[in-house]
């Protein structure tokens, strides 16, 4: 009987009649340390997109998590009480645990985390925040430490050399053909950072000698270094060498990429790129004179007609136009306008943010430090208005973090007037607007960025 079941069996498995065997379900668990009721949210990162999905928490501050990923996903847990949020890597079959706290590096949007299980993934994304993703790493300031270029970017091959490393041993081929582009194009771009810090500080961009062979060391007219975006970089480096005050930035660009670059594909590539930047940017006054050298260098007939259209709106918004108007409310579900904040003799920096947006939350204790620079400062006033749409959970996020600074909502998220008049299509976006109510920049630094003091005070005065 026994032998007559083996050979059954090795038939049906021969013949496939027995169900192929499916991974399981991921299966997340944690616990946030020191738990003092705060909230946790859970989003999927889907490239450009984060998407909220659900969690519960216990009262322990335990929770737990499973879904189906059969092709993997990137998934980010945020916690009140850890002070902020970690990136998990999972697939199915993989069962982890997190422990979540509160540390010293929360200031940049991280929380303390503790792995075991299927964390090799994980721990390779916690790596990289804490080298290539490092907002302190990547800022121009940093890059100014270093005493040459040289230097500076043996700093970032053996940064990428050790997440190679930690890469490598997730043994995932999908996770790691995905990641390795994120390296490799990061030790393409990150040097440019140094003559970016060297430039804040006064420095000419061409000034070190070894950087610019570096620069210059790329085929521009190379298909896949435009993908990755090195020839844009290049055009704007080599535009920073040959300043040109008397046409807009626009219009020079444009012009050097035509004149530096003889693919038109390439060229048709980064002046689209281009003209996206400058319109997401907020463009400038010169926005007919740089549509008309788009028009004129591109063979993509289409993005004219985009850009053009696209222009007719941007009018209202350009640096100079009164500031559109809007409906608002206050955290006492007070109605107001815009125009009622606006031209008052304040400069107004605006940060337009929600409370399960990530990136945003990850610049509120920046913002908590400019509002503090800047307390009892009669020239300016800091706002932050947000487009949550889940009123209960904007107003426990206030209750938990007390922001010293003006706090509002409007209705109807993405789809609201300021959203739509002020083309946001993704947040977090911050706006400076004028003593006089009109807009000085639809695209302002962020308050974690190096030069955010700098330019507010220059509109200050």
């Amino acid at each position: 009987m026994k032998k007559f079941t083996f050979k059954l069996t090795a038939a049906i498995l021969l013949t496939g009649l027995l169900p192929a065997c499916k991974p399981s379900p991921v299966m997340l668990s944690g616990e946030i340390k020191n738990y003092q009721g705060g909230a946790i949210e859970c989003m999927i990162n889907q490239g450009r997109a984060v998407v909220p999905d659900s969690m519960v928490i216990n009262e322990d501050g335990s929770f737990s998590y499973t879904r189906d990923f059969p092709e993997g996903a990137e998934i980010w847990i945020a916690s009140e009480d850890a002070k902020g949020f970690v990136r998990l890597y999972l697939k199915n079959g993989d069962k982890l645990h997190v422990a979540l706290s509160a540390g010293a590096d929360s200031l940049r949007g991280r929380c303390e985390v503790e792995f075991s299980g299927d964390d090799k993934a994980s721990r390779y994304l916690s790596l990289y925040d804490d080298t290539y993703g490092n907002p302190l790493f990547r800022s121009f300031n940093k890059a100014t430490e270093y005493a040459s270029f040289k230097e500076y970017r043996a700093e970032i091959d053996q940064m990428g050399e050790q997440l190679e490393a930690a890469l490598k041993k997730t043994g995932d081929p999908v996770f790691i053909s995905k990641e390795q582009v994120k390296i490799d194009k990061e030790r393409k771009s990150l040097p440019f950072n140094y003559v970016w810090g060297k430039r804040d500080t006064g420095m000419a961009v061409d000034a070190d000698k070894d950087f610019n062979e570096y620069a210059e060391s790329f085929d521009r007219n190379d298909m896949e270094l435009a993908k990755d975006n090195m020839v844009y970089m290049y055009i704007t480096w080599y535009q920073a060498c040959h300043p040109d005050s008397l046409q807009g930035k626009g219009v020079q660009f444009l012009s050097i990429l035509k004149d530096r670059v003889t693919n038109q594909e390439v060229i048709d590539k980064v002046a689209s790129d281009y003209m996206g930047v400058y319109m997401d940017g907020g463009a400038d006054i010169y926005l007919a004179a740089t549509l008309d050298t788009f028009k004129g260098i591109t063979t993509r007939e289409k993005d004219v007609e985009k850009y053009m259209a696209m222009g007719k709106e941007m009018v209202k918004i350009l640096p100079g136009a009164k500031a559109p108007d809007f409906a608002l409310n206050d955290v006492n579900g007070k109605a107001l306008r815009f125009s009622d904040i606006i031209g008052k003799g304040k400069v107004v920096y605006l940060d337009v943010w929600a409370t399960w947006c990530g990136p945003c939350c990850a610049e509120i204790p920046f913002m908590e430090k400019l509002a503090e620079h800047y307390a009892g400062n009669p020239k300016i006033e800091i706002i932050s208005i947000s487009i949550d749409e889940n009123m209960k959970a904007w107003k426990k996020k206030l209750e938990t973090d007390k922001p010293q600074w003006r706090q509002f909502v409007v209705p109807d998220g993405f789809k609201s007037a300021l959203c739509k008049d002020y083309r946001i299509d993704g947040i977090p976006r911050f706006i400076l607007i004028g003593k006089d109510g009109k807009i000085l920049n639809v695209n302002a630094p962020r308050p974690s960025d190096d030069k955010i003091i700098r330019m507010l005070d220059e509109n200050l005065k």
